[in-house]
């Protein structure tokens, strides 16, 4: 390979299009940056950092320090076997020839190459590296056509697909166009401002990142989604301020603008003060989702009547788009204000009958019947860990989907819960009850906001149960990325609430009341549903606890040693992770890994002290007694609660480790398969015994080790 530095340039492309939707932006950004740094790894181009831009109207990517060229490079090209290539004579045969022909060389050019398959005709051929402006302009179109979007749509004549229609592409090498063309679009240097306060084209003549968005800043377009970002909330913040007020800020609201402005400019208006009577969560929702507007809070953190709306332009009258906003805003609240009243009417427990009207799944009954089937789980699952709270998360499971009938919750879905509870509490139900019923759908996304208290707890778990445990029994499963029913979701909501809220629960029992609840509505269901489940639920633990930064040997070893309890495994795994850097963990994994491969088919059995003929085995024995009896409170599960924490399992695998010199001692003279079969089983059995204290903490067999 030639060690000559390659020449370093610059290269710069921007997908100029009519406005794509907010959410499409980010995961078109993040395909982009990776396709174009695999394109550029596999055609062996050197590259520095690759930085992205984008706007309703673009999408950009940057490549920094990129090879004008590919390195040249000696490529090697194997032939037939020597044996073959030449007869006993030397003489090149037809398979010598056929080679150097099809390569363009002569025979002498041929070397002969040991490998370990024996000696084999070779060529090496010197090829030029091609510019990297020739490799893009083949490159580019496929990887704009593979950007995935969630629709697409095709304009024109063509049958070119994109998010929205492609209106120009910039793409620049150094000083050069890269040339291409995508559904009749040709790349050139040629790009635009704001729609609205730019005007003509814009000429760019480098590949320069900064200067290109300067440029584009000049022309009322912020490109750096982090710039335009900070510009949105300085600019609301401070309009905000102006009515002696606090921007309520959201990350949701502010991701959502950042990506549906180019140039933001904010404006604070008002409403009347009535409809501060309105609950806080109806305001701040009906601001949000009808209008991606911001909430305002005085300094105690109360809602003012204040908000804060996003523009995409800066209006040479201000006023005028103050009073529109204010105008459709008043509208939206009038509405729900109505539907506020309306509700208000009637006490929440008498929307539960309309229930039995509303269809959850045609497979599995009303939401009557679900809520029936939340209430036989959530009272299950009360009585094995939170006895006391029985009552309430009976009369929360009643009422928790109560409100999907209310015309608010019809109006602002995303209400659901946060309205269960407002209405109880208006319906005077205890406090425990109304917080039950908003947190039983929590969380709401990964990562988001656990229940806090022990009934919302149970019933999160009961409602999520039932929904996995329901569909897989009507079979719609998830494939693949298709996931319609969000089971992933609720599968990793029941682990995360367990592990944060250090619950032992068994699932299999769990997974089997699910199973017996659907009795009413499905009396027969498939053998293989429990186990079914399971699996499923496991896989999401093994994905999960892999995200949290664990190894994959140390979530399988935990995993491989039961899920019946997520949080217990994952206390395991912590163990398991901590101790593996001692330095005898490697030696005790590798002679478990020993002892599990001589058990393989072996079905367990009890130990016969009086057939002990070596002391090897006595003395393995004994020393398992005292390790055993020294564990047992450390790993001992109580009553269906809480479950050893990661620094027991840690003083139990410690304890563990003192067991390799005599299970090495063990192994090196005593022979296990004796011809003697009572002698063989005898020996196996204490094996057995010993694999199965191990397991209660994990497989360490799965652990990978240097050796």
């Amino acid at each position: 390979m030639n060690n000559t530095s390659p020449k370093l340039t610059q290269f710069l492309l921007e997908i100029g299009t009519e406005e794509i939707p907010a959410g499409y932006i980010p995961t078109a950004l993040e395909h982009l940056n990776s396709a174009i740094s695999k394109a550029l790894k596999d055609s062996l181009l050197e590259h520095g950092p690759i930085s992205t831009a984008g706007t309703p109207r673009r999408l950009t990517v940057h490549v920094d320090a990129l090879a004008a060229k590919q390195p040249d490079r000696e490529r090697k090209v194997m032939g037939p076997p020597k044996n073959i290539a030449f007869d006993p004579d030397g003489n090149p045969t037809k398979a010598a020839e056929g080679f150097a022909s099809r390569n363009d060389v002569s025979i002498e050019q041929i070397a002969i190459e040991a490998t370990e398959k024996g000696e084999y005709l070779c060529i090496r051929k010197q090829e030029r590296g091609r510019p990297a402006i020739e490799i893009l302009g083949g490159l580019l179109p496929g990887i704009l056509a593979s950007i995935p979007f969630p629709k697409t749509m095709r304009w024109g004549q063509g049958t070119f697909r994109f998010a929205r229609p492609v209106r120009w592409i910039v793409a620049i090498i150094g000083g050069k166009v890269i040339p291409f063309e995508v559904s009749g679009i040709f790349s050139d240097r040629i790009t635009y401002g704001h729609r609205f306060m730019s005007q003509g084209q814009i000429r760019l003549d480098s590949a320069s990142f900064d200067q290109y968005l300067d440029i584009l800043q000049d022309a009322y377009c912020i490109a750096d989604i982090s710039s335009r970002r900070a510009m949105l909330l300085e600019a609301a913040s401070d309009a905000a301020a102006r009515q002696s007020g606090i921007l309520l800020k959201d990350q949701d609201l502010e991701e959502l603008n950042t990506f549906l402005t180019e140039y933001p400019s904010a404006t604070c208006g008002n409403f009347d003060g009535k409809f501060l009577a309105l609950p806080d969560p109806v305001l701040i929702t009906c601001m949000k989702e009808h209008q991606k507007y911001f909430a305002v809070t005085d300094k105690s953190g109360a809602l003012k009547a204040n908000f804060v709306a996003i523009n995409n332009t800066l209006s040479p009258k201000p006023d005028l788009v103050r009073k529109g906003h204010e105008r459709v805003l008043t509208a939206r609240l009038s509405d729900a204000e109505f539907f506020f009243h309306e509700d208000r009417k009637r006490k929440l427990d008498d929307f539960v009958q309309e229930l039995e009207g509303i269809i959850f799944h045609k497979g599995l009954g009303t939401l009557m019947d679900k809520t029936n089937r939340v209430i036989r789980i959530a009272t299950y699952l009360s009585s094995e860990i939170s006895p006391s709270d029985m009552e309430t998360v009976k009369r929360a499971a009643y009422l928790c989907k109560a409100d999907l009938c209310t015309e608010m919750v019809g109006e602002f879905p995303s209400l659901q819960g946060i309205m269960g509870r407002e209405y109880a509490l208006l319906s005077g139900e205890p406090e425990a009850v109304a917080t039950a019923i908003e947190e039983h759908y929590l969380p709401v996304r990964s990562g988001g906001r656990l229940p806090e208290t022990m009934p919302g707890t149970i019933l999160s778990i009961a409602d999520k149960a039932d929904t996995i445990t329901g569909t897989f029994a009507i079979g719609l499963r998830p494939t693949g990325t298709q996931d319609p029913y969000a089971l992933r979701r609720q599968a990793l909501g029941i682990i995360h609430v367990l592990i944060a809220r250090e619950l032992h629960i068994s699932l299999t029992a769990l997974v089997t009341e699910a199973i017996e609840s659907l009795d009413t509505i499905l009396p027969e269901t498939s053998p293989s549903l429990r186990d079914d489940v399971m699996n499923f639920i496991g896989k999401r633990l093994a994905h999960d606890l892999m995200n949290r930064g664990l190894d994959y040997d140390v979530v399988d070893a935990s995993i491989n040693a039961g899920v019946d309890s997520p949080s217990d495994c994952y206390q395991r795994a912590m163990a398991i992770n901590a101790v593996r850097t001692q330095p005898e963990f490697e030696p005790i994994s590798i002679a478990f890994k020993r002892v599990m491969n001589i058990l393989k088919g072996f079905p367990g059995g009890e130990i016969k002290t009086e057939l002990f003929q070596d002391k090897e085995e006595r003395e393995l024995y004994e020393i398992f007694l005292q390790v055993k009896q020294k564990i047992a409170p450390l790993v001992k599960l109580s009553s269906p609660g809480s479950c050893p924490d990661a620094g027991q399992y840690q003083k139990a695998l410690l304890l563990l480790l003192s067991l390799k010199p005599f299970i090495d001692s063990f192994f090196d003279h005593v022979m296990v398969m004796v011809e003697d079969e009572e002698l063989r089983r005898n020996r196996l059995a204490l094996l057995w015994m010993i694999a199965r204290l191990f397991l209660r903490i994990g497989d360490l067999s799965r652990i990978v080790t240097e050796g």
